[in-house]
């Protein structure tokens, strides 16, 4: 095979692993469920689509790849014309432009996200990074507006109704407060653990008393006691870039004992405090249980968590 062959075959070669090992990975964090460690669900399908659409370039690529070596120097269509002095006589030429260092540099900047892929585990971020960007214990202000009674089901108790008043930003969260308020004990399963938080913190006082578990890591403030401390996780909205904690108080005598980042599963009885002045619930510690880690440990918003109310 002539020199100037090489460069077009090796180029082609290169762009097909490229494209290989990017669609491999996709495809793998997809299948495996690993892909909620970078992208909320929302947003996968856009993800499995461009794999789809890699795996079409991939074939292509693989076309040019199988061209190169039946016409290592024809690349266009200009060899029928002048079978003699292919390489100098028609002034210009088959191999890819660029130097090899510059075109090493392009290659790199694709390649490199595959080996840190491979090479490195897939890990999510502890509660150590709930410290730079603060605990969110789900506190909605709400839009200011007069205040009106939820409009659900119309055989709802009326008086049910008259605890959870709502305006037309909160509505939702006086819907889902009410199915709460009629539970026996309130769990923070990962669906709807915002909404959850929030239609609590939104009626504080209709929830006192009420029992309720939650799974989450352990976390600290300057701000509180000695005996609080907070359970948290942490929430995706739409990437890996905005994860931020969200948590509720936890209070118990031995609170000291629980170290930082350690999961635990949290029994209790809602009751309220004030953090940063705002009034929020806090969780009476009846019983502390180590938990594991989940897989994918973070909780993802619903945005149409009002619609699927029922």
């Amino acid at each position: 095979m002539k020199k100037s062959g090489i460069a077009p075959l090796l180029h082609n070669l290169i762009r097909l692993a490229i494209l290989l090992g990017l669609t491999a990975y996709i495809v793998y964090l997809s299948a495996t469920g690993q892909i909620l460690l970078f992208i909320a669900p929302q947003l996968v399908k856009y993800v499995d689509l461009a794999a789809v659409c890699m795996a079409l370039f991939m074939l292509g690529q693989l076309y040019l790849l199988f061209r190169s070596f039946k016409v290592p120097a024809a690349a266009c269509a200009c060899r029928s014309e002048h079978d003699h002095g292919h390489d100098e006589g028609h002034g210009h030429s088959h191999e890819p432009t660029g130097s090899p260092v510059k075109n090493g540099l392009i290659y790199g900047l694709f390649i490199l996200p595959v080996l840190l892929g491979l090479l490195l585990p897939n890990e999510a971020f502890a509660g150590s990074l709930a410290h730079n960007k603060g605990m969110n214990l789900g506190v909605f202000t709400g839009g200011g507006m007069p205040a009106d009674l939820a409009q659900v089901d119309p055989a709802e108790n009326s008086d049910l109704k008259e605890l959870f008043r709502s305006d037309t930003y909160n509505r939702d969260y006086a819907k889902l407060g009410m199915l709460l308020y009629k539970q026996d004990e309130i769990v923070m399963s990962d669906e709807w653990f915002i909404e959850k938080l929030q239609a609590m913190n939104t009626f504080v006082d209709n929830f006192q008393g009420k029992t309720l578990q939650i799974r989450g890591f352990v976390y600290r403030e300057n701000e509180l006691a000695a005996n609080q401390l907070i359970i948290g996780r942490m929430a995706m909205t739409h990437c890996i870039a905005d994860i931020s904690p969200y948590g509720i108080i936890a209070e118990a005598d031995n609170a000291a004992s629980y170290a930082n980042d350690t999961w635990l599963t949290l029994t209790g009885t809602i009751a309220s405090t004030t953090y940063h002045g705002q009034k929020v619930i806090k969780l009476m510690i009846q019983s502390a249980e180590p938990a594991d880690s989940p897989d994918i440990p973070y909780i993802y918003p619903d945005w149409d968590f009002g619609k699927k109310l029922k």
